[in-house]
């Protein structure tokens, strides 16, 4: 998978991209305006070894990545943590338990989701064919929580349906 192309088809069009860093004390967030500089930030501080991870949502105004300035979503997404103590002891059990999941709720008509490797686990996401307004996106992701709990597939809920969420950037450290 190519880092723009995953890029391009989850991210807005438009408004302010977030990138941050969570492995220092500082934790910094960068709002930028194109999905290049969103890669390039990106691989600015995995290169320094730091977490990196992206938002979901394109924001407003830069400098505050809160659900109140998220503007519009792309995608839907979920968290499945993987590892001792988790309801899927490693990725491969995690990866299964989401192909038993989409064939189960009928979701494999939607084509089968991008899947990301979060370093605990896995995140999986379904692009969407257009921006959404967050106030439009918000019931369909928690009622996309909502199926995945009644089929005991489990994921992190406290991820799927936060607009201002941000996950591991594809290919980093």
């Amino acid at each position: 998978m190519e880092t723009l192309d995953f890029l391009t088809a989850v991210l807005p069009s438009t408004g302010y991209y977030c990138v941050c860093e969570l492995t220092t004390r500082a934790k910094q967030h960068y709002f930028v305006e194109t999905l290049d500089e969103v890669h390039n930030v990106a691989l600015l501080h995995d290169q320094a070894e730091h977490n990196t991870y992206f938002a979901l949502a394109s924001f407003e105004t830069p400098g505050k990545r809160e659900a109140t300035n998220a503007r519009y979503m792309r995608a839907l997404f979920i968290d499945v943590d993987c590892g001792a103590g988790k309801a899927y002891p490693d990725k491969r059990a995690g990866v299964e338990a989401l192909s038993a999941f989409l064939e189960a709720s009928d979701l494999l008509a939607l084509g089968k989701p991008w899947i990301v490797d979060s370093g605990g686990g896995i995140h999986a996401y379904w692009p969407l064919n257009e921006d959404v307004a967050v106030s439009d996106w918000k019931p369909v992701a928690e009622g996309f929580k909502r199926m995945c709990a009644r089929h005991h597939f489990h994921i992190d809920m406290t991820v799927t349906a936060d607009a201002a969420r941000v996950l591991r950037m594809p290919g980093t450290h």
